[in-house]
C-alpha cells in the first residue's frame, strides 16, 4: 500500500485542481481498511467480504451469504449511516483491478436488497473489461436502470490501480478516475441528474462499494485479488461542479419548454441615471429613490413589501408578450421583477396588490422563485415554483423574465461569471397582460436581512418579440452521400460514417450548412488540425485528440476527429453544438440511421 502513496498524493492534487479546493469540508467517514473490526460499519450483500492485508476484498469462496454460486456476479457492501446524505465527496483506491467495481452513492439504505442490482443508488465504476470507467444507476425494483455514460477505453487495463473520486451536489455529479500507476486520467465526466434515460433519479442516501467477483470471458477474477483501499467520504459544502457532458460549462438543464428570447425588439430602457428616471413609475407602500445611477428602496415598513410599477406610455402598461431584463445588485432578502401587472386595478392596500407575476429572490437570499399576486390583492396560494439553493446573500445577478402566451419564464444569471443559476419555464394563464416593475421586502425580520438602501436595480430593458428567425434543417444518413438542407438534396464528397457509436461527418458540409464559409475552413497538415471560423465562433479540432477548443475554451469530445479515406471526419453532435445547434434540436432515427439537426 505504501508504494502507491506518492501516486495517490499526485492524484489528490490533480483532483483538487480539477474540482476546486475543499478546505472547509468535513469528514463523514474514513477507512483505510487496516482494522478488520471496521467491517461492522457496513452491511454485506450477496457475498462475503473481508478486510485483510490493509484492503477490502470479496473472499475467494465465490458464494453468496445463502450459499449459491455467483462466481461471475456482483456483490455490494453498504455503509450503515445514521442519516440520508445528499451532497458529498467520495474517494477510494481500486487496486489490482480485474473486472467491474466501484463506488455506490445516494443509495436508499432502507430499501437495499440482496439482488444483484439491489443497491438502490448510483454507481461510478470500472467496466467489465477493466479498460474504461462509467456512471450508472440501479432502479428501485432490483434492476439495472442503465449506463448513464461510458468513457473511452484507454489509460488502464487488467491489474491497473486506480483512484475513483465522485463529487455529488444537488443535481450535479462529477466522476474523476485516475490511474495511480502513471497519473493519467481514465475518466472525467460531469452529469446533471435526470437528463439520461439510464438515471433513476436518486436524490439522497448512504454510500458503499460494489465489485464483480469474476468475468469468465476475460478469465479475470476479482475475488481474493482486487481490493479497495483508502475509502473517504467528506461533505461537499464548498464545491462547485462543472455542468454536464464531459466537463463542458453547460449549466443546469433547461426546462423542456422554453421561451426563445434570441430575437427581441427593445421598447423601453432605463439606466436610472438621475432622480427623474422614475418619474413614469408609481410607488406603493414605500419610498423609492435613484442615486449613484441605481434604483433603491429608500424607506419602508419593516417586514412589509414595497413595489414600483411603470405607468408612463399607456401602450407599455398593456403589454401582453414581452421580456424584461434587469441587473440586481447586492441581493439581501426577498425582491425581484413584476410583469403583466393589471395596472388599472393595482392597490397599495396590501403587500401583494400588484396584480401580476413576480420572479424573485427568496426571503433568505438563496433561492429563486416565481409567484403571483391575485385579483383580490392576496398572494397566490403558495409559490408557483421555488428553486433549490442557487445563490448567496450579497450576490450580483441578472434577471430575465419573459411572458409569451400562457408561458412564463425566469432566468437568473450570475453577473460575474455569466453562469445560469436557475432557468424555469412553465404554463400559467393567471395574468395575460399588464405593466412591469419591481418589488422589495424592506427587511426580513426572521433572517436579519435588509434591502433598504442596500439592494439595487439597474440597466432595465423591456423588449417585445421580433419575427422568428429563419431556421436551417440538415438531414444526413449513415452511408449515404445524399444529404438535405431545408429539404433540398445536396451531394457530399464522402458519406457520413459511424465510429465508436458516434456519427462522423466530413467537415466541410456541416460547417457550410451552419454558417461557415469555405474561406473560414483551414487545414494545417503539419499539426493535423482543422480550424472553423465564422463571425461568432472559432473551433479548433486536432485529429485523434479528446478535446477541441471553442472560442479558446477547451471542450471535451465524445469521439475524437479522425482521418479516413483522405477525408477529415468530425463528430457531428459536438461540432453542431459549437455552431449553435442545441441538443434539443438534434434527432436520431435509428431505423433509417438518419440524423436531423435544426438551427
Amino acid at each position: 500500500m505504501k508504494k502507491f502513496l506518492l501516486g495517490l498524493c499526485m492524484v489528490m492534487l490533480v483532483c483538487a485542481l480539477a474540482i476546486g479546493t475543499f478546505a472547509a469540508e468535513t469528514v463523514i467517514y474514513e477507512n483505510d481498511f487496516s482494522d478488520p473490526s471496521t467491517l461492522s460499519d457496513f452491511k454485506q450483500y450477496r457475498m462475503v467480504w473481508e478486510i485483510k492485508d490493509g484492503g477490502l476484498y470479496i473472499t475467494d469462496q465465490f458464494t453468496t451469504t445463502n450459499g449459491a454460486s455467483v462466481d461471475t456476479s456482483f456483490a455490494h457492501i453498504i455503509y450503515q449511516a445514521n442519516q440520508a446524505y445528499k451532497d458529498y465527496i467520495l474517494e477510494v483506491d481500486y487496486m489490482n483491478v480485474q473486472t467491474a467495481g466501484g463506488i455506490i452513492f445516494r443509495a436508499d439504505q432502507n430499501a437495499v436488497t440482496d439482488a444483484q442490482n439491489g443497491f438502490r443508488g448510483y454507481v461510478a465504476f470500472i467496466a467489465n473489461n477493466a479498460n474504461c470507467a462509467a456512471l450508472g444507476s440501479a432502479d428501485n425494483a432490483d434492476g439495472w436502470k442503465g449506463n448513464i455514460n461510458v468513457g473511452k477505453t484507454g489509460n488502464m487495463n487488467i491489474s491497473s490501480n486506480v483512484h475513483i473520486k465522485v463529487t455529488v451536489k444537488g443535481e450535479k455529479i462529477h466522476v474523476l478516475v485516475t490511474n495511480l500507476d502513471n497519473g493519467k486520467t481514465v475518466y472525467d465526466y460531469a452529469y446533471i441528474t435526470g437528463t439520461s434515460d439510464g438515471d433513476a433519479g436518486w436524490k439522497e442516501g448512504t454510500f458503499g462499494l460494489r465489485m464483480r467477483a469474476g468475468m469468465k470471458a476475460n478469465d479475470a477474477y476479482s475475488a481474493g485479488e482486487a481490493y479497495f483501499d483508502n475509502f473517504k467520504v467528506t461533505t461537499a459544502n464548498e464545491v462547485n461542479i462543472a455542468g454536464g457532458n464531459q466537463g463542458t460549462t453547460t449549466p443546469a438543464a433547461k426546462p423542456t419548454v422554453t421561451i426563445d428570447t434570441s430575437n427581441l425588439v427593445k421598447v423601453y430602457e432605463n439606466t436610472f441615471d438621475n432622480a427623474k428616471s422614475i418619474a413614469d413609475f408609481i410607488q406603493y407602500r414605500g419610498t423609492w429613490a435613484v442615486y449613484g445611477g441605481q434604483l433603491y428602496l429608500s424607506a419602508g415598513t419593516e417586514g412589509a413589501q414595497s413595489y414600483i410599477l411603470y405607468g408612463g406610455d399607456a401602450k407599455l402598461t398593456e403589454l401582453t408578450d414581452y421580456v424584461v431584463d434587469v441587473d440586481m445588485y447586492n441581493t439581501q432578502t426577498q425582491g425581484g421583477l413584476i410583469m403583466r401587472s393589471d395596472f388599472a386595478n393595482v392597490t397599495g392596500a396590501t403587500d401583494d396588490g400588484f396584480m401580476g407575476y413576480m420572479g424573485f429572490v427568496s426571503n433568505d437570499g438563496t433561492l429563486g422563485a416565481i409567484g403571483a399576486g391575485k385579483a383580490d390583492g392576496k398572494w397566490l396560494d403558495g409559490n408557483i415554483e421555488v428553486s433549490k439553493a442557487c445563490l448567496k446573500t450579497g450576490s450580483n445577478i441578472h434577471l430575465q423574465m419573459a411572458v409569451k402566451g400562457d408561458l412564463v419564464q425566469l432566468i437568473i444569471t450570475d453577473k460575474a461569471s455569466g453562469k445560469v443559476l436557475w432557468h424555469w419555464c412553465e404554463k400559467n394563464d393567471l395574468w395575460t397582460k399588464g405593466t412591469f416593475g419591481f418589488r422589495l421586502r424592506s427587511k426580513a425580520t426572521n433572517a436579519g436581512l435588509n434591502n433598504l438602501n442596500t439592494t439595487a436595480f439597474d440597466n432595465l430593458v423591456v423588449s417585445t418579440f421580433g419575427a422568428a428567425a429563419a431556421k436551417t434543417e440538415v438531414k444526413l444518413t449513415i452511408g449515404s452521400k445524399t444529404a438535405y438542407i431545408n429539404g433540398k438534396a445536396e451531394t457530399l464528397d464522402a458519406a457520413p460514417i459511424n465510429r465508436n457509436n458516434r456519427t462522423m461527418l466530413p467537415v466541410r458540409f456541416l460547417a457550410n450548412a451552419f454558417g461557415v464559409s469555405n474561406d473560414g475552413i483551414k487545414w494545417d497538415a503539419a499539426t493535423r488540425t482543422a480550424t472553423l471560423t465564422n463571425k461568432d465562433v472559432t473551433i479548433v479540432v486536432t485529429i485523434d485528440k479528446p478535446n477541441m477548443t471553442v472560442n479558446g475554451k477547451t471542450v471535451a469530445l465524445d469521439s475524437p476527429a479522425i482521418i479516413e479515406n483522405n477525408r477529415t471526419y468530425l463528430p457531428v453532435r459536438a461540432i453542431a453544438n459549437a455552431l449553435g445547434v442545441d441538443n434539443a434540436n438534434i434527432a436520431w432515427d435509428a431505423a433509417t440511421s438518419t440524423a436531423t439537426l435544426v438551427k
